[in-house]
């Protein structure tokens, strides 16, 4: 008992601490609304009107749930990387490594998804094909039930939760990368793809750089005329900003195949790029977008190339979970964000000159992080104490219209969503 009052007193006092960054007042609303709740409560469920993006922490890659103003949904990867250092993984699973990634994410989903969704997705995006967004493969993985594929990541959850629609970045065998996951694991993937549409009427598609109608609302749009998914990248392809045009620095596959290994755009730079308006409110999310290269191959930038294209947002989602050589000025300047949110699940996770350089230009900014391992605190020093939070499942909720939004902490060691810190309201630009 002792320790549960003392433990809801430290979630009290971190909120009140973190609410000083987004105007310094506390979540408040009509009681039982979803901005109703506090430290120690548990964050209530979605509304209409409201908006909410949910970055799940399983502590093994990256993984959000999108949840528009009218109950569309949309999940974006399936974390479940298996990677280890010496039979250790890179930072601490959550809630723990005796819980599977895609348990996690069910569990997750099943929580917070409207009711009226009735366990099925309206979309599932792939942003590229890595095992941190993906899921890893085995062959000692089990066998889905038809025999047709592993339930390995991104296909394990496919397989719990039927969606309209599968998005990902482009073909990989005409728009190719050097260093896409194994062949088996991409063969799996797209076994689950053809698996989805036979069983469960999926439609598959390719993102099209360009397009503000590829990811739409599905249940009532027309009461939310302000809300908008631009895309903007796709495989190594940006919009020109003018209609539906776009273009690609990255040579072509013939082009490439007379050019050494080095000369391959990584599959990174190839990841699924968009922006979310919801009236004033702007939100980018970027995947794994990186600059690694870029002296040798100018094309492997491609975040300055998207910045041609992109103004300022509210919420940044960290391109590459902030590692080295990404977010880089040429970027962050642009989107100049209020707050970025990074999703962590390795020990070199977040870099330290990232989060100086995002720092260095937005001073004020809120910057999240989902994990953080112990080697990479000592590292990251004084950069530590600038950070909102450092552990937990973080959730971006949008007020209806657009104007105001918070930013809700969930504590990830245990599966009961209570509210670790909050910051807001926020105004929106």
């Amino acid at each position: 008992m002792l320790k549960t009052k003392l433990y809801n007193l430290t979630l009290a006092l971190a909120a009140i601490i973190a609410l000083a960054g987004c105007g310094g007042k506390q979540a408040s609303s009509a009681s039982g609304s979803p901005l109703s709740a506090g430290a120690g409560e548990v964050l209530p469920l979605w509304a209409e009107g409201y908006m909410d993006i949910h970055f799940i922490n399983t502590g093994r890659g990256e993984c959000a749930l999108y949840i528009f103003p009218d109950g569309t949904t949309m999940l974006v990867d399936a974390a479940g990387s298996l990677l280890k250092y010496h039979e250790k993984m890179p930072s601490d699973p959550k809630p723990s490594a005796d819980v599977p990634s895609s348990d996690v994410i069910e569990h997750y989903l099943r929580h917070y998804m409207p009711e009226a969704s009735k366990g099925r997705l309206d979309y599932y995006m792939l942003s590229h094909y890595h095992s941190d967004h993906m899921g890893s493969y085995a062959d000692t993985l089990p066998m889905h039930p038809s025999g047709e594929f592993r339930l390995a990541g991104f296909a394990d959850i496919g397989s719990r939760f039927p969606c309209d629609k599968l998005i990902f970045r482009g073909d990989p065998e005409v728009y190719i990368s050097g260093d896409h996951s194994s062949q088996p694991a991409m063969d799996n993937l797209f076994a689950y793809v053809k698996w989805a549409e036979k069983e469960n009427g999926t439609k598959f598609e390719y993102m099209e750089p360009g397009r503000d109608d590829e990811i739409v609302l599905k249940k009532n749009a027309e009461a939310y005329p302000g809300f908008k998914v631009q895309n903007i990248a796709a495989s190594g392809f940006v919009w020109t900003g003018s209609g539906v045009e776009s273009r690609t620095q990255i040579p072509s596959k013939e082009e490439l195949a007379g050019a050494g290994k080095e000369a391959y755009p990584a599959e990174n730079i190839m990841s699924c790029v968009f922006t979310v308006d919801y009236g004033k409110f702007n939100y980018y999310c970027g995947g794994d977008l990186q600059y690694n290269g870029r002296s040798e191959y100018p094309y492997k930038d491609m975040e300055s190339q998207v910045a041609g294209v992109l103004s300022e947002v509210d919420v940044m989602k960290a391109d590459h979970h902030g590692t080295g050589t990404t977010n880089a000025e040429s970027l962050v300047k642009v989107l100049n964000p209020s707050a970025v949110v990074i999703n962590v699940w390795r020990d070199v996770q977040p870099n330290r000159a990232t989060v100086e350089r995002i720092f260095t230009i937005r001073p004020d900014c809120m910057v999240y992080t989902t994990n953080m391992a112990d080697l990479n605190r000592e590292i990251l020093g004084e950069y530590i104490q600038k950070l909102v939070a450092t552990n937990g499942h973080v959730v971006i909720r949008v007020a209806p219209g657009g104007d105001t939004y918070y930013i809700y902490v969930l504590d990830d060691t245990n599966e009961e969503y209570r509210i670790a810190k909050v910051s807001g309201p926020c105004s929106s630009r």
